[in-house]
């Protein structure tokens, strides 16, 4: 009797858990096999737009046949959005400015090709604006745009770039009572420091999950991604909260929820952000900033964020149409 082989399952490549210095760095690795060992990385930083260059003809880009000689600039752009795409406004907005920077290094002949990299997933029409806006500035050869889509087929035929961040995005959040304390001590001093709304207490009916999600505008890959690495942590922190020798702690937690709530609401009513869920990411880049010990612990960042979410301490909770009068 001969035996079926179930089909090998395809690797997953999880971009947005990455920091966006490993995404860079990701960026430029992928850029050595296109390109060729002469890829030159530029530091941190403000770097007049951009983060990798090279001069002549490529090792294997467009393919290894199609090469042409030239200029090349390549930019990285990421998301810990896992539903981010390229009509984002923030994404659209970050690419007018660059915009400015591509046209001066092409008067300053230092451009002929242009990339940018980002962990976006990008349609056709994206991919046509793209052109239309960056590709036709004067002086300019060839421009691509080179969504998630692309990344992934391009770590599937390079996989060995991928094996060097797998470990540390799959190995699974762990945390004890010190990181719980930590988190919740910093991230109370943190918004505290913000400059935030007054605190508004929304009604204490709670919706379910699915419906809270489309009150609060929160993404169907978010909400998955959500599932799938941060709820398995939550009874690990409702545990801890739910301890009676930890109650100073979660009259801390409470605190620190109210004045965060207060500030996301801020957020979205001034257009900082567009949605709920970008403005986790914001606030979670922010919170890691303050510290460079936090830099290794974005994860425990984002579960936090996530479960204060899904315990409807953050975010509407209520459609404000339903809302009891006051």
């Amino acid at each position: 009797m001969a035996l079926t082989r179930s089909p090998k399952r395809p690797r997953q490549f999880l971009l947005h858990m990455l920091f966006w210095q490993e995404f860079e760095d990701l960026v430029r690795a992928l850029g050595m096999r296109l390109f060729g060992a002469g890829l030159t990385a530029f530091k941190q930083g403000k770097d007049g737009g951009r983060d990798a260059r090279f001069e002549g003809t490529p090792t294997a880009w467009p393919s290894e046949k199609d090469q042409e000689d030239g200029k090349y600039v390549l930019q990285s752009k990421h998301t810990g959005n896992a539903g981010g795409c390229c009509s984002d406004g923030d994404f659209k907005t970050h690419m007018t400015k660059e915009a400015k920077k591509v046209k001066k290094l092409i008067t300053d002949a230092e451009l002929s090709h242009y990339l940018v990299f980002t962990n976006r997933t990008k349609s056709a029409a994206e991919d046509e604006t793209f052109r239309k806006t960056i590709g036709e500035i004067k002086g300019m050869s060839k421009a691509w745009l080179i969504g998630t889509e692309h990344i992934h087929i391009l770590l599937t035929e390079h996989g060995d770039i991928w094996d060097r961040y797998e470990e540390d995005v799959r190995t699974p959040v762990r945390f004890n009572r010190e990181d719980l304390i930590r988190v919740i001590l910093d991230f109370s001093n943190f918004v505290k420091e913000e400059v935030g709304a007054p605190r508004q207490r929304d009604s204490l009916m709670h919706l379910k999950l699915e419906e809270k999600n489309k009150l609060n505008g929160i993404s169907e890959p978010y909400f998955s991604d959500l599932q799938r690495h941060s709820m398995p942590q939550f009874d690990q922190i409702r545990t801890f909260l739910e301890n009676p020798r930890n109650e100073e702690y979660l009259d801390l937690y409470r605190d620190t929820a109210e004045d965060l709530r207060g500030r996301l609401r801020t957020m979205l009513s001034e257009g900082t952000v567009e949605r709920l869920e970008d403005g986790f990411e914001r606030v979670k880049l922010d919170f890691i900033a303050t510290d460079d010990k936090l830099l290794r612990k974005k994860r425990w960042v984002r579960v936090f964020l996530d479960y204060m979410y899904s315990n409807c301490d953050i975010g509407q909770n209520v459609d404000p149409a339903q809302a009891p009068k006051t």
